[in-house]
């Protein structure tokens, strides 16, 4: 065994509007424990306890003091048997609330997490794995004044076995989530559900001649969710089949179809997997598409790449019938060029939509190019799509893109770069972008000082989930409105670093605001911190000392926001135990 140890000591005086205040001396540490017994292939575990390690001003930029345990182990990892072990334990931790492409909101709360593998692995028997996971988080929003929760569970079980040529797997999984979701950006009470997610799954694949293969698989999921006291059930059953070639040289081609007997049932199943609560989600109509894909790609010459693809989709969706038909052709280039590196695509495609009686032309491309010449480096791409297909035959959409890079090594060991970032999506049948983002950051470094600053914009519709918002992943149309959140927001931050000898001094400041709208409802919302920290080294000890400021706060909770004060000065020192 081996066992080290970080232990320190430090008074932290603290102010909060909704807490009070604090003036404490307080231990903290962190230790590491590593080992394995008799060979490290038969026991190997490492355990980590820790207490008060994220104090505030702490180097892990933390406004709470948490405390707990994470530990791992591995069991007869050179065997047959292999298994794994992990868990841990947190209490008083920071976390966050999502917004999607904005500096997350703070969180605090307790989680815990265990995690269970094994194997057996048998001459001539098939190849089993079986899983067990559970996990808990609960947390409070600073300045919302509501709490959330997730507690998940699940098993799962599968099988591999290889059968004159054939190669067979299957399996099962069971999970369960039982979450409350905090509703402080609509004012409403936090709504709690219950769901349950099954699945079996059968696939085989075998070789073919030319160097092709075949596969065919079949799963059967079972959705059962309770929203507030409303029930909810769904079953899903899809087939899928295809088969690749390689008939000459630098040809491929690949045909494959797919079949679900509820389509209704696979988009909600992606909403409520990704946390979504399954509020009105059940359709209560029938449901079911047919896809047959087909694709052919040639390699002219190394850096050409010709591709093309034909689909055909059949849907009845809603009580409607839809048929999509579409084709797509197309190159991809690679050269040197100039000095530096360049890669295109570009490809057009033609749709067309039964309900539309009108064939659509649509172009997808995108470019990237990289130089680097004296002591300048740039790099830049593009996308652009229009026409695209969605998971639903009745809608297409248009994307763009770009980014770019620059930098200038100013000395030999000075250093400048610039970064620039953007992106918007749309959707037809509906008005204005479904998302938008807008990225910019420029650095500037020496050896003994930097500073870097961005600034980040980003708009779209999502849905309430217990970890945050999480954008839609289908047709907002498809759903009920009253479930979309609209949210637009900015933020941005300076951060700046000082290496002196044995000192370093850093600091940070950040600040996000954003509007967020649900079912009529508007919630202005802010969160800034300023967190400043220093550390002089000597030996094997580090003198530390902070300073932070943090405020956060959302209009519709009726309710001061949130302003945490607090200072923190230390010792702490490093130790081999053994």
């Amino acid at each position: 065994m081996n066992l080290s140890s970080t232990i320190a000591v430090g008074y932290t005086d603290e102010y909060s509007n909704n807490e009070g205040s604090s003036h404490n001396w307080t231990p903290s540490g962190v230790a590491d424990l590593t080992g394995y017994y008799y060979n490290p292939n038969f026991l190997s575990f490492m355990v980590e306890p820790f207490y008060n390690q994220s104090r505030v001003n702490s180097d892990f930029q933390s406004i709470t003091a948490a405390g707990g345990v994470s530990a791992n182990a591995g069991i007869f990892s050179g065997s047959r048997f292999p298994g794994t072990i992990s868990f841990s334990k947190i209490y008083n931790n920071s976390g966050s609330y999502a917004i999607p492409g904005l500096p997350n909101y703070t969180t605090h709360g307790d989680s815990d997490s265990l995690a269970v593998t094994w194997g057996i692995n048998l001459d001539d028997l098939p190849r089993i794995h079986l899983g067990f996971n559970q996990g808990s988080n609960d947390y409070s929003v600073y300045g919302a004044n509501t709490e959330g929760n997730a507690h998940h569970y699940g098993f799962n079980a599968g099988a591999a076995y290889d059968l004159k040529g054939f190669h067979l797997n299957g399996g099962y999984q069971y999970n369960n989530s039982r979450l409350l979701t905090p509703q402080f950006l609509s004012g409403q009470e936090a709504e709690q559900s219950d769901i349950t997610d099954q699945s079996i799954s059968f696939n085989v694949a075998h070789k073919l001649p030319w160097s092709g293969s075949f596969n065919a698989g079949y799963i059967r999921e079972s959705l059962n969710s309770d929203w507030e006291g409303e029930t909810s059930n769904t079953t899903i059953d899809t087939v899928t089949s295809g088969v690749g070639l390689m008939p000459v040289r630098n040809l491929t081609v690949g045909a494959g179809v797919s079949y679900t007997n509820n389509l209704a049932g696979t988009l909600y199943s992606g909403l409520i997997n990704a946390g979504v609560p399954p509020q009105e989600l059940a359709p209560q109509y029938s449901s079911n598409a047919l896809g047959l894909t087909g694709t052919a790609n040639y390699d002219f010459s190394s850096n050409l790449h010709l591709f093309a693809n034909v689909s055909r989709q059949q849907q009845d969706f809603s009580g409607q019938s839809f048929v999509s038909d579409s084709f797509t052709e197309g190159v991809t280039y690679f050269r040197w060029m100039f000095g530096g590196q360049f890669t295109g695509t570009v490809g057009f495609t033609q749709t067309s939509v039964s309900n539309t009686n009108q064939t659509l032309l649509g172009i997808i491309s995108s470019a990237a190019y990289s130089h680097q010449f004296g002591r300048w480096s740039v790099a830049g791409s593009f996308n652009y799509a229009e026409n695209t297909q969605t998971a639903l035959a009745a809608y297409t959409g248009r994307n763009f893109g770009y980014s770019a890079d620059l930098g200038r090594k100013i000395t030999r060991v000075c250093y400048w770069s610039a970064t620039a970032a953007a992106a918007n999506t749309y959707l037809s049948y509906q008005s204005g972008p479904i998302a938008t983002s807008q990225t910019y950051g420029t650095s500037f470094s020496l050896p003994i000082f930097s500073i870097n600053g961005s600034y980040t914009k980003s708009s779209g519709n999502a849905f309430t989930t217990s970890t945050g918002l999480v954008p839609t992943p289908v047709p907002p149309s498809v759903v009920n409105p009253e479930l979309l959140v609209l949210f637009n927001g900015t933020a941005y931050a300076v951060g700046a670093a000082s290496h002196l000898r044995h000192l370093t001094i850093s600091g940070i400041f950040s600040q996000a605001i954003s509007d967020t709208e649900s079912a009529g409802i508007t919630s202005h919302n802010h969160t800034n911190s300023l967190d400043l920290t220093a550390v002089y080294h000597l030996r094997k000890l580090d003198f530390n000392a902070g300073y932070l400021r943090f405020n956060q706060g959302f209009s519709t909770v009726g309710t001061p926001p949130t302003m945490i004060t607090s200072f923190y000065f230390g010792v702490r020192r490093w130790l081999h135990i053994f």
